[in-house]
């Protein structure tokens, strides 16, 4: 499919243009940008919802209920599953998507994509994928994250509202994901709810939150079994809650500070890159090894590179 086409077919929410997208988004194809650039104008419209938390803690599954209830409130929606990497292809496990029947069922579009070795849950090119996806018309996206943990919360740098999902029997749970992951969720669920601990579980999260920064929005504790279907009803009402607290000016302000961020990374990248074209990558070869012999400190080094 060449370029314009795709273009074209992508205005007129073609699936399959949709999906070549993605590919050229993953692919970091040189090609992609030129997409972007005419499509640009026409994104920015879905909701995005993260889903994030510990390897093993049933986020698949909520994120397939979740779908589902979207769809029955007549919510267009699409998924984008973050998968651990094969270390033989490169591409996606699709362990994520495997474990979404119902919204394949209901003919939701689900997108994996590996995360590369990229760290924080998400792959550097999650931001644009959402972007390409928001082309199918989605009212609702969902975002899960690769099983993460307490360091990995890039996903707060995405989500209009992020789910944090933790489950009983991780040891001491709250103390080994307070230091970061807990902070950033606007919805706390307690999954597995059937097992033993659930209710002790819920009432550490509870205890972290009294003590940690008064916010306009406290995050609701929720109790769910998703295998069973349990408990999803009261997290879709919360996470419409949080929508609608979230006023226009307020999402409005959080979005345009996440674009920011996006820009202030891709800005860093591009000029890394621009530079390293510039000087050769001999130069940072010979700096590193003066450097490495006492010659010269990595902080004068550094000034005389941006010099040249």
């Amino acid at each position: 499919m060449k370029t314009n086409e795709l273009i074209s077919k992508l205005k007129q929410s073609d699936v399959r243009a949709v999906a070549r997208l993605l590919t050229l988004i993953e692919n970091e194809d040189k090609n992609v940008e030129t997409v972007l650039k005419n499509i640009w104008h026409l994104t920015g419209k879905s909701y995005i919802i993260g889903i994030t938390g510990p390897p093993g803690a049933g986020k698949s599954t909520i994120v397939d209920l979740l779908a589902k209830m979207a769809l029955e409130n007549n919510f267009k929606t699409g998924i984008l599953a973050v998968d651990p990497t094969s270390p033989f292809s490169g591409g996606a496990v699709l362990g994520d998507r495997l474990r979404m029947n119902s919204a394949q069922k209901a003919g939701i579009f689900i997108r994996s994509v590996a995360s590369r070795g990229h760290l924080g849950g998400l792959a550097s090119t999650t931001r644009f994928m959402i972007n390409g996806l928001e082309m199918l018309g989605n009212d609702i996206t969902l975002v899960e994250t690769v099983g993460a943990g307490q360091g990995d919360v890039e996903i707060v740098k995405v989500a209009d509202t992020t789910i944090v999902v933790e489950v009983p029997g991780l040891g001491d749970e709250v103390q080994a994901q307070k230091a970061g992951i807990l902070e950033i969720g606007d919805i706390l669920v307690v999954n597995k709810g059937d097992r033993p601990g659930s209710d002790r579980l819920a009432k550490e999260l509870k205890m972290m939150l009294s003590l940690g920064e008064h916010k306009k929005w406290t995050p609701p504790i929720i109790t769910t079994t998703a295998t069973k279907d349990l408990g999803i009803d009261e997290l879709w009402n919360q996470i419409m809650n949080h929508r609608e607290h979230l006023e226009n000016e307020e999402i409005n302000q959080t979005r345009l500070g996440k674009i920011k961020y996006d820009l202030e990374n891709q800005l860093s990248q591009h000029l890394y890159t621009r530079k390293l074209i510039q000087i050769g990558e001999n130069e940072i070869e010979n700096m590193a090894e003066r450097i490495f012999n006492r010659d010269i400190d990595p902080f004068t080094a550094i000034e005389e590179i941006i010099k040249q």
